[in-house]
């Protein structure tokens, strides 16, 4: 099963991201559901193999083998031991993914791919280019540009700032 999952997180990362993604947009219709489908398809990829990664490197500590010699059974092993210790980076691995996926809704609105029917910031943007104000009038672009890189930052900074607390090697840094 191993061996399955990996070979099928192989063919995805073989398939580029954003030409995917307008396809499938292309193909589905512009709408807020299919976008948000659209990138979870393939947003998965980097956080299974450092999951995966993670499990393996957890599963050959030694005290995975004392549980299993006194008799802990597979399902035991894996939500006492092994669930608690990579869940803290997959909570990382979503707070990166929730900055991935507004960077990829921006960019796909911004080329003119996202929903006709909401605003949003990179849909801001790609009229302001369409309507050639953005070079004129700053403001149509800059207020937009802003709030996506500071909701991006904040993304990063509220996962660090989670990892900070989960980790206690990071908490004593300071």
């Amino acid at each position: 099963m191993d061996s399955l999952l990996m070979r099928l997180t192989d063919v995805a990362f073989g398939i580029p991201f954003l030409p995917f993604v307008i396809v499938l947009i292309t193909l589905t219709g512009p709408s807020i559901w299919n976008i948000i489908i659209t990138i979870s398809v393939l947003m998965w990829r980097t956080t299974a193999r450092v999951i995966r990664s993670q499990v393996l490197s957890i599963k050959e500590r030694p005290y995975i083998l004392a549980a299993r010699v006194s008799g802990a059974t597979h399902l035991r092993i894996l939500y006492v031991h092994i669930l608690p210790n990579v869940l803290p980076m997959a909570f990382l691995y979503i707070a990166l993914g929730i900055a991935w996926a507004t960077l990829a809704e921006a960019s796909l609105s911004f080329l003119g791919f996202g929903d006709p029917q909401m605003i949003s910031w990179g849909q801001m943007i790609y009229y302001a280019f369409l309507t050639g104000s953005a070079r004129s009038d700053w403001w149509n672009v800059l207020p937009p540009g802003i709030c996506i890189t500071l909701f991006v930052i904040s993304a990063f900074m509220v996962g660090q700032a989670y990892e900070e607390v989960v980790n206690p090697r990071l908490r004593d840094r300071r």
